[in-house]
């Protein structure tokens, strides 16, 4: 019964809903039985979302007393300590004694930057070697950039954000979590996909190079029928559409086009009359045409915004199955915590049950599945293995 109350009280904070998921583990904490690991992480849950310093402490506190030789509550009780007591920095002293960053690539940022991986997913490895894959770009609108290396050909992909976060399609990328990026300037880089979408079609890639504009968007929310529509292509393809009239109910994230060839795999941006940007062309057709749409600006804005959010919860890692940003793979777990999928470095390893991955699908616990007697684990009360729910009612 403790154990369900911990896994349920952790679903309920992961689906938003913290006063549910606080209740449940105050309920799984009063149980003695409730012991070792697995209260270590009720306590750390509860450390997390708590807003009041001094309880945040003592729940930290009581997490290590619970399992004193875990390493990884080890680490972050003493990390929460240290910087409790720092003492505070002083502004005028921080801006006299700091040295100027260093840096080896022309535009690099001088601040911290959001969106930077702490680790790439995937060496850099001689594939990306100039020499190899010769530049293509013809266009010169600096905010444009080639994508190679990916396993549908050539795309285009445009800055969503001066810190180097790209947008093109999930198309273009597929399972890849690192791409080639050709800059306007002929320069190759490495270009690593940090989150995608494959209900929008949608990725975000980071490079490491700034950009001083972007496309400034569209300020009209509705794109009304036959608006005059602008498509630019990385390989210096410029096609002209119009948003098509259409009698199906859409989804207003979408826009129908007139255009069925496209000359890449997605991702260039399209413009109106204005040079407003408007959205993204992708590779979605419809049902009964080979006729493609865009993607909403206001959407791709919104999904920006979004993973803005997420880069600021914590070390995460891309899952190159599902799009999703995980915490399990940053912190050393095999696979994902949404999809189950195996995390490409975890390919031929003997995967043995890890302490500090327990909070995200309960490897450490001898619980097996009712439906297929799995023992991977269970997110949201689901197995990892077969999906189907740990309790059956």
């Amino acid at each position: 019964m403790s154990f369900q109350s911990v896994e349920q009280g952790i679903g309920a904070i992961q689906a938003g809903n913290h006063d549910e998921g606080v209740r449940l583990l105050k309920i799984a904490l009063k149980n003695p039985e409730l012991t070792g690991a697995l209260r270590a992480v009720a306590c750390l849950w509860l450390g997390e979302v708590s807003t009041d310093p001094n309880e945040k402490r003592a729940y930290y506190k009581d997490a290590l007393a619970a399992d004193p030789t875990n390493a990884a509550v080890k680490q972050r009780v003493e990390g929460f300590l240290a910087q409790q007591f720092m003492p505070p920095t002083s502004t005028q002293t921080t801006a006299q004694a700091a040295p100027p960053m260093p840096t080896s690539l022309p535009g690099a940022l001088a601040v911290p930057n959001p969106y930077q991986p702490v680790q790439p997913a995937l060496p850099k490895t001689g594939s990306l070697n100039p020499a190899v894959l010769q530049p293509n770009i013809t266009t010169s609108a600096p905010q444009v950039v080639a994508i190679n290396g990916g396993p549908n050909g050539p795309a285009t992909g445009f800055f969503v954000a001066r810190e180097g976060l790209l947008a093109t399609t999930r198309y273009a990328i597929g399972g890849s979590d690192q791409v080639i990026v050709e800059l306007p300037d002929r320069r190759q880089v490495a270009g690593y996909v940090l989150r995608s979408y494959p209900e929008f079609d949608l990725a975000f890639i980071y490079v490491e190079q700034t950009t001083g504009e972007v496309i400034p968007p569209s300020p009209i929310t509705n794109i009304t029928d036959e608006t005059r529509l602008t498509i630019v292509c990385a390989n210096g393809n410029i096609l002209q559409g119009k948003r098509r009239a259409t009698k199906r109910l859409i989804a207003a994230q979408w826009f129908p086009t007139d255009i069925m060839d496209l000359p890449d795999a997605g991702g260039a941006p399209v413009l109106d009359d204005n040079h407003y940007l408007v959205g993204m062309i992708t590779r979605n057709t419809a049902s009964t045409s080979a006729y493609v749409y865009g993607l909403h600006i206001n959407t791709i804005r919104t999904q920006v915004d979004l993973f803005r959010q997420e880069t600021t919860e914590g070390a995460k890692a891309y899952c190159r199955h599902c799009g999703f940003y995980s915490r399990a793979l940053s912190s050393g777990g095999y696979y994902c915590e949404r999809c189950g999928g195996l995390h490409p470095q975890a390919e031929g390893l003997v995967r043995f049950p890890q302490a500090q991955t327990q909070a995200f699908y309960y490897e450490h616990n001898s619980m097996s599945c009712p439906n297929c007697n799995a023992n991977v684990g269970f997110y949201r009360n689901n197995c990892l293995r077969c999906g189907q729910p740990a309790t059956r009612t």
